[in-house]
């Protein structure tokens, strides 16, 4: 009997541990400064773009700027198994220019130079709004304090699919 509840208890590990963000990839805190997610480029990647803008007109010739998002991988096991982010998750927005004509390419585009790191994380008990946004000034800083609250939650609270995250532009986690 005990060798049974013993295996249904292990059993249940992983649904449990799904809703908490491991400590290799959850976020750190320097006091109130994120230190920059090292190794975030080896993480899941949930979505990419090229030219995806706020502003209502583009100027300048090619297609924009390459964007790339990445999660922590707890949050996104935790997330595609309950469609919902818990405390911890970590996303991280990388963008890099676009380039053309180098070497044998002559036509297309293809992601150039790096221009930013940015990061959102949730931690409701850190942040009133839930979540907060950092820059890393292009991974020039180590560290990076909270953007001000309306820089960027207010857009994300209008426009974020699911908890104030832009899933709609994310293919593995509008699956």
């Amino acid at each position: 009997m005990r060798a049974a509840l013993a295996l249904v208890a292990l059993a249940m590990l992983p649904s449990i541990a799904a809703d908490r963000i491991a400590a290799g990839d959850a976020p750190q805190f320097r006091g109130d400064e994120l230190v920059k997610p090292e190794g975030y480029d080896r993480w899941p990647l949930v979505g990419a773009s090229i030219g995806l803008s706020y502003a209502e007109s583009m100027e300048g010739s090619g297609p924009g700027a390459f964007h790339r998002v990445y999660i922590n991988p707890s949050a996104y096991e935790a997330f595609r198994r309950t469609r919902s982010f818990p405390d911890g998750t970590t996303l991280v927005l990388e963008i890099r220019e676009s380039a053309a004509n180098v070497s044998i390419a002559r036509g297309g585009y293809f992601e150039g130079k790096r221009t930013a790191i940015e990061a959102s994380v949730k931690d409701s008990r850190r942040f009133s709004s839930g979540w907060a946004y950092f820059g890393f000034e292009n991974g020039a800083l180590a560290t990076a304090s909270a953007n001000a609250e309306g820089r960027c939650h207010a857009c994300h609270v209008k426009h974020g699919q699911i908890d104030s995250v832009f899933v709609q532009f994310y293919p593995n986690l509008r699956q």
